[in-house]
């Protein structure tokens, strides 16, 4: 199944997000692109979390995110556009089938958020991990959950267009998700104040218009 947003469900997304936390706002556009017949998004390893909001993305706004960094050597301001399919195909698949954890998730990382700094490992590495471990082996399996956070981290390649310099930017791909489905947001509640002022419908009947209906709509009633 294609999983994408449409209006109604870029507006619920906003509206449960809005002052949640980066972390929540992720499983909030899971929620509504329908994503959560299978499993509680919640409960997806990281890098499935992140492909999944990458694909969410491209089938709703486009296969390109664009995207803006400042090079490191010569201080320009770049604009860019990012392939959403290669920053899935980035994504890896950890293997943990021979090892005694299991992958980290949102649920994990929301259960430590309100830790001291020096409780967050222990605590993570008891959810991870079914068995009571020895001292060497917590060590090693606190090594094994940094490489899976590791892993998970997404970076795009950037070659500067005026030095020629190269370096990795780090994407956060919830945040930039977010910012668009923020925008949309607001500009459709826009949209809705001025056709419901002209016409007199609702929200819902609204939304469930095509993008290219709704504009036609605010144009006549721009022209009235």
């Amino acid at each position: 199944m294609e999983l994408r947003l449409t209006a109604a469900a870029i507006l619920g997304a906003w509206e449960i997000g809005a002052a949640r936390r980066p972390l929540d706002r992720a499983i909030a556009i899971l929620w509504a692109a329908g994503a959560v017949e299978d499993i509680d998004p919640a409960d997806l390893s990281l890098a499935e979390r992140d492909r999944l909001l990458l694909s969410i993305r491209a089938n709703t706004f486009g296969p390109t995110l664009p995207a803006c960094a400042t090079c490191p050597s010569c201080n320009a301001e770049l604009e860019m556009e990012l392939d959403a399919g290669r920053l899935i195909d980035s994504l890896p698949a950890i293997d943990t089938s021979d090892q005694p954890l299991r992958l980290l998730t949102s649920r994990d990382l929301a259960a430590i958020c309100n830790l001291a700094p020096d409780k967050q490992a222990s605590e993570i590495r008891a959810r991870l991990c079914n068995r009571k471990l020895t001292d060497g082996e917590a060590e090693v399996i606190d090594q094994r959950i940094e490489q899976q956070v590791v892993a998970t981290e997404l970076y795009a390649e950037i070659t500067c267009s005026e030095c020629n310099a190269g370096w990795s930017e780090s994407l956060d791909v919830t945040s930039h998700i977010w910012a668009e489905i923020e925008m949309t947001a607001l500009g459709l509640l826009g949209e809705v104040s001025e056709i419901a002022a002209a016409y007199g419908w609702s929200e819902g009947e609204i939304l469930s218009m095509s993008a290219a209906r709704r504009t036609v709509y605010l144009t006549q009633a721009r022209r009235a």
